[in-house]
């Protein structure tokens, strides 16, 4: 507005933006499973497989975890947040104590848990400043840590708290392997050729299903599965590690599912109590189809989809590419689905997708077999010669039909989460018939364009969604208390899973139908 000439009363008009209601096409995938090194319990968020190299180690694991994020982003993956876990009783961080020579020493401690740290190699060496024909000289040091090819070299080190070079804080604000500390340090590090750190344990031996599902207590009160609680913006979760309860000794094969079972369970939980969160099941590859399909009846959720069987990829530690590597699916899955969010969009049944990286499938699956399994719930992958192995199935655990393809739950989430976020402008307004024709306004024109977009089934805008909020929905009670109500119907596209082919013989050839069931 510009600067008034003469004194009055001025009105500036300001334009009212509502919140925006769009879909993120967004998937960020969260995982959890046993790594080599990392930050125990901690959600550390990775955009390429190299991140996940520097901060979580190698193939050098029992697990299955790098394998499995190898695949998410090989199938398409864009971001996920991985969470290492293991019983943190008996994990234990590498050390490494060298004397001093005037008394006390040094620690070294390797920056994680895990059997990694006993490779950190230390070897110290002095040197001598002598200074100016005035100074007395003064003795410094330089330290070398290497581990497996990783090297770090810290020279001209002082032992004096007052020096730029202070040991302590130079190397720990540096290193990406260790970090130091004194106890009761006094002169100069003693020289060390080449001395190994040991004790490090990397707790896996001892894990229970527990040590899976964690736990959530708030903020940075939290561990494992839980720890993705931290998080609202993740979309789907997995957890590729499960199987190895079923190596643990000291347990019959029942107790083995039941623990199995219990992660399973605790993810489908999570899933449902967070708006837009889905999760992905690895159906035990030590079952036979008739176990598979009553492991899948003991869930009954919209949250979750499995998928059968284990695939088979490229060992990566292989030079010669001839050894395969056994992996449960849901890597490769969470990065397909990834894929096809940002690219085509949530509404999308995720199926029909190649599986890159996977080179062959722990099981061939027959067509009996797959007639058997999918009506259970359990989307299968399958070999296709010359195509090679796809996605064959989009099915939640769900016994509701209405909600039994993963693209209509996850689209009805993601819209639900929108509406959730979009309509807070609302919150404090005047609750009377001029609002209501807002609300319905905007939300009306983003569902128009979710139907334009193919997110909405119908011919027509009106049949694929509707919008209502009016006197029967406000009554004066509610207005009083406070409360906006508005209803929305959404048809959301469901995938064509089964085609009939009616071929009928005519006097000039043959005609084809071909109907949508």
């Amino acid at each position: 507005m510009a600067n008034p000439q003469v004194p009055g009363i001025y009105v500036a008009e300001q334009k009212y933006v509502l919140n925006p209601l769009r879909i993120d096409r967004k998937c960020l995938a969260g995982f959890v499973g046993i790594a080599e090194k990392g930050p125990l319990h901690t959600p550390i968020q990775i955009a390429s497989f190299d991140e996940y190299l520097k901060t979580f180690g190698t193939f050098d694991t029992a697990g299955n975890l790098p394998f499995s994020i190898y695949n998410f982003f090989k199938c398409g993956g864009a971001e996920c947040v991985v969470v290492r876990t293991a019983n943190e009783k008996h994990a234990k961080k590498a050390k490494l104590e060298l004397k001093c020579a005037e008394g006390g020493s040094v620690t070294f401690e390797a920056l994680s848990e895990g059997a990694w740290g006993n490779h950190v190699t230390a070897r110290i060496w002095h040197e001598i400043d002598k200074g100016t024909n005035d100074d007395e000289p003064e003795t410094f040091f330089s330290v070398s840590l290497s581990c497996k090819g990783a090297n770090e070299n810290y020279l001209h080190l002082s032992m004096n708290p007052s020096s730029g070079r202070y040991f302590l804080s130079h190397i720990n604000q540096r290193s990406r392997l260790c970090s130091v500390s004194s106890n009761n340090a006094k002169g100069i590090i003693k020289t060390v050729f080449s001395e190994h750190a040991s004790g490090g344990k990397d707790g896996i031996a001892e894990m229970t299903a527990g040590d899976f599902i964690g736990e959530y207590k708030g903020l940075n009160q939290y561990r494992a599965l839980g720890a993705l609680e931290s998080r609202d913006d993740i979309s789907i979760i997995a957890v590729p590690d499960i199987s190895w309860l079923f190596t643990q000794a000291g347990l019959d094969e029942t107790e083995r599912e039941q623990a199995m079972f219990a992660v399973h369970a605790a993810m489908i939980n999570q899933a449902e109590r967070f708006p837009g969160r889905f999760a992905i099941l690895d159906a035990p590859s030590h079952l036979d189809n008739i176990k598979i399909m009553s492991w899948a009846k003991r869930f009954d959720s919209s949250s979750a989809a499995a998928y059968y069987p284990h695939i088979d990829m490229i060992d990566p530690l292989d030079r010669t590419g001839a050894k395969t590597v056994r992996i449960p699916p849901s890597g490769a899955i969470c990065g397909s689905i990834s894929a096809i969010d940002s690219q085509k969009g949530i509404f999308h049944a995720p199926a029909n997708a190649l599986l890159h990286g996977a080179v062959g499938l722990a099981n061939q699956i027959t067509d009996s077999e797959f007639e058997t399994l999918y009506p259970a719930g359990i989307n299968l992958l399958r070999y296709f010669p010359g195509k090679g192995i796809k996605i064959w199935g989009a099915r939640t655990l769900c016994s509701d039909p209405s909600w039994r393809f993963i693209n209509v739950r996850r689209t009805f989430s993601a819209i639900c989460r929108s509406l959730k976020i979009g309509t807070q402008w609302a919150v404090f307004e005047t609750n009377d018939k001029k609002l209501w024709k807002r609300v319905v306004r905007q939300v009306s024109g983003f569902l128009l364009d979710l139907w334009m977009e193919g997110y909405l089934a119908g011919s027509t805008p009106e049949q694929g969604y509707y919008v209502r909020c009016d006197d029967e929905l406000n009554p004066p009670e509610n207005i009083d208390s406070g409360i906006l109500t508005f209803t929305v119907g959404l048809a959301i596209t469901k995938p064509a899973e089964f085609f009939n082919i009616a071929i009928t013989a005519e006097k000039d050839g043959a005609s084809v139908y071909i109907n949508e069931d």
